[in-house]
């Protein structure tokens, strides 16, 4: 599965740092520290809806929706572990 924030499938969504394929160490920091983050809300009662729509590498796109009504995305949106996606966007981490 890949989450999603705000927006539409395959038009919008959140980015967030890679841990296997970092192109840094910053980068990886991040991605371990946005995956904690995530492993925290997953532990909420959360709601899982899938959008219907795959991905390119075949992954369900999902939004996980937590108690309050907000998505995983956006609280990792808020708090600085991803950042906003848009198609041929690339997002930096190493900067």
């Amino acid at each position: 599965m890949r989450i999603m924030g705000p927006g539409a499938p395959n038009r919008s969504g959140v980015d967030a740092p890679e841990i296997r394929n970092a192109k840094c160490a910053k980068e990886r920091l991040l991605g371990q520290q946005a995956k904690l983050r995530l492993e925290d809300l997953l532990k909420q009662d959360v709601r899982v809806e899938d959008s219907g729509v795959r991905d390119r590498y075949g992954r369900p796109l999902v939004w996980v929706r937590l108690p309050n009504g907000e998505t995983a995305g956006e609280v990792l949106l808020r708090d600085g572990y991803a950042a906003r996606w848009r198609p041929g966007q690339q997002v930096s981490w190493c900067e």
